[in-house]
């Protein structure tokens, strides 16, 4: 991803976001969602059954998606309105934060003794849990992938063999060699 695909990636994810709650005539919580643009967002809900019954729209603004994301969520589970499903499809996932100092280098060991202690938690403790060791899983790859192709041309193989041995593009070789993983904080 270009700097500029990333300043643009990070000043959208930066916008306020609304929390909005769908209410019938008689004060019933049909639906709650979340959005940049809850009047946008309504349009792809007037083809659904609960539709008919809205009489009225509140928004709850917040900072940015995340946090209108976990205030969904919430809402969802507290308050329980009658058109959000709260199991299968449509279900409302809380996206784990990014937090790159707690990512750091993890064994396949580690991770399976990790994932053995969740046995019994509640499903949004384990999904956290298993967010955050597939996200240290992918990092520790990242670095293993990047010191094998360094290791390699280090080794003298051309861009062009590294990418034809490794099953990756002659540009990410390139990419890998140019850049530097940023490590994770110390703990």
């Amino acid at each position: 991803m270009t700097r500029v695909a990333q300043t643009q990636q990070a000043a959208k994810s930066d916008r306020p976001a609304a929390v909005y709650r769908y209410w019938s005539d008689s004060g019933e919580l049909l639906y709650v969602g979340s959005a940049y643009d809850p009047s946008e967002r309504a349009k792809t809900h007037k083809s659904k059954e609960w539709w008919a019954s809205v009489a009225r729209r509140t928004d709850e603004w917040h900072d940015n998606r995340q946090a209108a994301y976990a205030a969904e969520t919430e809402a969802i589970a507290a308050e329980s309105p009658a058109a959000n499903k709260i199991s299968g499809p449509g279900t409302v996932a809380l996206p784990a934060p990014k937090v790159r100092s707690q990512v750091r280098l993890i064994s396949p060991d580690e991770a399976e003794e990790i994932f053995a202690q969740l046995e019994g938690e509640r499903p949004e403790v384990r999904f956290r849990a298993c967010t955050f060791l597939m996200e240290c899983l992918d990092y520790t790859a990242q670095v293993v992938r990047r010191q094998t192709v360094r290791d390699l041309r280090a080794r003298g193989m051309a861009y062009r063999q590294i990418a034809k041995e490794l099953g990756i593009s002659f540009g990410r070789v390139r990419q890998i060699l140019a850049e530097e993983v940023p490590p994770p904080a110390a703990e």
